[in-house]
C-alpha cells in the first residue's frame, strides 16, 4: 500500500446522511416517539457508536439543519464579521431543501412536543450569539437592560423568520426575505 492510508467502511458524511434519512423515514413510519435508536442505526446499517458520533441523542436529529446554521453563524461572528451581515450570508446560505422534514411533518412523526422541548436550547443559543455580538459592536458592557431587550428582541426576529419560512409551504420564499423583513421589524 506504499504508506497510503486505507479508509474501511463508508466516508463519514455518508453515515450522517444515512442515519438522518433512516430516521426521518422511520419518524414518519411510526412516529417519533415509536422510534428507538437501535431501529435508526440497524435502518441506517451502522452501530449504536456510529449513531453517538454524530449525535448526542435522538432529538438531535430533529434539529440537524438549524444547528448548522447556528454553528456558522457563530464562526461567521468569531470571525469577525458584524452581526447583520453574518445573518444575512448564514440565511443566503440555506436553501429550500434544507426544510426541516421533522417540523412541516410534525403531526405525523409525531415530534410536536420535542421540537417545543428541545427547540428551547436553540433558541437560547442564539439569543446569546446576538447578545455578545451586539455587546461586541456597540462596545456596552453585557448586562445592561437596553442591550438585553435588543438582543432578545434580534433573536426572537431570527427565530419567528426562520419559523415563517417553514410554514411558507410551496410558496416559501429565500429564508434570507423572511430574515430581511424581520430584521427591519426591530430595526438592526
Amino acid at each position: 500500500m506504499n504508506g497510503e492510508r486505507v479508509t474501511v467502511g463508508r466516508p463519514r458524511a455518508s453515515s450522517r446522511g444515512t442515519i438522518e434519512d433512516a430516521a426521518a423515514e422511520l419518524f414518519l413510519e411510526q412516529s417519533y416517539d415509536g422510534t428507538t435508536i437501535d431501529e435508526i442505526t440497524q435502518r441506517a446499517g451502522v452501530s449504536r457508536a456510529t449513531f453517538f458520533n454524530y449525535f448526542s441523542s435522538k432529538s438531535d436529529l430533529l434539529w440537524m439543519d438549524a444547528d448548522h446554521a447556528i454553528e456558522r453563524l457563530e464562526e461567521c461572528l468569531a470571525s469577525g464579521a458584524p452581526l447583520f451581515d453574518s445573518v444575512a450570508l448564514v440565511a443566503a446560505e440555506v436553501g429550500p431543501e434544507r426544510v426541516p422534514l421533522a417540523v412541516t411533518q410534525s403531526d405525523v412523526m409525531g415530534t410536536r412536543d420535542e421540537l417545543v422541548a428541545s427547540g428551547l436550547a436553540r433558541v437560547a443559543r442564539v439569543a446569546a450569539l446576538v447578545h455578545a455580538a451586539i455587546a461586541a459592536e456597540t462596545g456596552q458592557g453585557r448586562g445592561g437592560l437596553a442591550l438585553t431587550v435588543r438582543a432578545n428582541s434580534v433573536a426572537g426576529a431570527i427565530v419567528a423568520a426562520w419559523g415563517a419560512w417553514i410554514r411558507g409551504g410551496v410558496a416559501r420564499r429565500p429564508l434570507s426575505d423572511y430574515i430581511s423583513d424581520a430584521l427591519a421589524l426591530v430595526q438592526l
